[in-house]
């Protein structure tokens, strides 16, 4: 029904005022997100299909947040080329830059002018970037709501070129004669500056920049050091120490905030094999993001220690239970055994999964790629490189094809997954195992059997 709506009346779509919603900031205050219906999200999502490949025509190449194709690990690499002994990188200095309500007070002519679009659906757009929130205004004079789905593309549109400030400082002695290079991500960025650099005026020509665009600077946040003293950004720590050498670990803000959350899902009251399940995959996905950084001292053995604590003092608790139950123990009820002591070690191992780790070994982007340029080839071979394991060893056994829908692996697609023909997740034998689309996978015999038993179970 929505899929016909969408089709027939997209060129006169009204677009819904937001629901408020307001999530918390680390440093105590609160962010307000600004969320679309799910008929406007697909909407949005449509609009963005069409504007995307435009602006990635143009896109600043050193920008990598929010963009088909890019990720974190390109701006950490990135850094870290800048930043080794063989580019000098413990004599150049760091400006840190952060924007100020970039989402909220971006200016709404900048944005509309910036975007490539058939005159109806800019219309449509408009009619977006203004919807405001239930209750609070009629209409939006400025910002474009930040939980919406085109709203990272529009913000990437209003910032196109920030990166590039401060090209125009050289040098002819050198060969890169480049003495700034700015590496951003939405709307967080990092200037790497050379000796001899104007860091004054980088900073009158960010200035500048965001004023045409209706923003200003954190001045809180944004500050200017030496790389010897290090910075945070993205998550990881960069320093560089007085030999030379380059050294990026997880920040330590994105360390405290694991053991946060891992505490947190502890303590939501869920089944402890649903807890267990939910940690599994914060723990893998953490070590996941950090796979590219120096892990030696990033074990998490004080959390993984919590946890069995507490797992362990649950299993005791159950005992008392099961023994006053059946009238058998006393209130203090009998100790573990060694086999439930077994139990809980196994149970712990499988919630703290590990995951390899080498420093700086993430293979960058192209520069000026794009996966709307054509260049098939390459990105099927770079979608590959992305994954490791049976999932790797899958792709390329099928030579970047998936064999549901026989269209190549590209990194628009979204997430490859691996499949058990048999079903069996235990059974890791090359034969058994598929590399597919997520969309193919789901649609997998197998799976849409599992759904709909557990649909027609909860419906019992």
């Amino acid at each position: 029904m929505l899929c016909q709506r969408l089709n027939k009346h997209w060129y006169h779509w009204k677009h819904q005022q937001l629901r408020r919603v307001n999530i918390p900031k680390p440093n105590g205050k609160t962010r307000g997100l600004g969320i679309p219906t799910i008929a406007d999200r697909a909407w949005q999502a449509l609009l963005k299909l069409a504007a995307e490949p435009a602006y990635e025509a143009t896109a600043g190449e050193r920008s990598y947040g929010f963009r088909p194709g890019r990720c974190t690990a390109d701006a950490q690499r990135l850094i870290f080329n800048n930043l080794r002994s063989f580019a000098n990188g413990k004599d150049k200095l760091i400006l840190e830059t952060d924007i100020s309500k970039c989402f909220d007070e971006i200016d709404h002519k900048v944005i509309l002018d910036g975007v490539v679009l058939p005159i109806e659906a800019l219309k449509g757009l408009k009619r977006a970037v203004k919807a405001g929130v239930r209750g609070e205004y009629p209409d939006r004079i400025m910002g474009t709501p930040q939980g919406g789905v085109i709203s990272p593309l529009l913000a990437n549109i209003a910032l196109d070129g920030f990166e590039n400030l401060g090209l125009n400082q050289w040098k002819r002695r050198r060969r890169d004669g480049t003495l700034i290079r700015g590496i951003r991500y939405a709307d967080d960025a990092v200037f790497i500056c050379k000796p001899g650099a104007d860091t004054k005026k980088l900073r009158e020509d960010i200035d500048e920049f965001l004023k045409s665009r209706g923003l200003r600077i954190n001045e809180t946040k944004t500050k200017v050091s030496k790389a010897t003293d290090g910075f945070d950004f993205l998550g990881w720590r960069f320093r560089v120490n007085s030999r030379g050498i380059f050294k990026s670990t997880p920040s330590w803000e994105n360390y405290a905030d694991i053991k946060t959350k891992v505490k947190a899902t502890w303590r939501n009251g869920a089944t402890t094999e649903a807890r267990l399940k939910r940690i599994e995959s914060q723990i893998r996905g953490w070590r996941q993001y950090h796979k590219n950084c120096d892990m030696s001292k990033h074990s998490l053995w004080s959390l993984n220690h919590w946890v069995w604590r507490k797992l362990r003092a649950e299993k005791r608790r159950m005992a008392i239970k099961e023994a006053e139950k059946a009238r058998r123990l006393a209130i203090k009820g009998k100790p573990l055994g060694a086999a439930k002591r077994q139990l809980t070690t196994e149970q712990i191992k499988k919630a703290f999964p590990a995951v390899s780790w080498k420093v700086n070994d993430h293979v960058m982007v192209k520069e000026d790629a794009s996966p709307y340029d054509g260049n098939i080839s390459y990105w099927v071979d770079r979608n590959s490189k992305l994954y490791s394991g049976p999932t790797a060893e899958a792709i390329k056994r099928q030579k970047g094809k998936c064999p549901h829908c026989n269209r190549k692996f590209m990194e628009m697609d979204g997430a490859v997954e691996l499949h058990h023909i048999d079903g069996n997740h235990n059974n890791w034998k090359r034969k058994n195992l598929v590399a597919l689309h997520r969309e193919c996978h789901q649609a997998q015999a197998i799976h849409r059997k599992r759904i709909k038993d557990g649909l027609s179970q909860k419906r019992r």
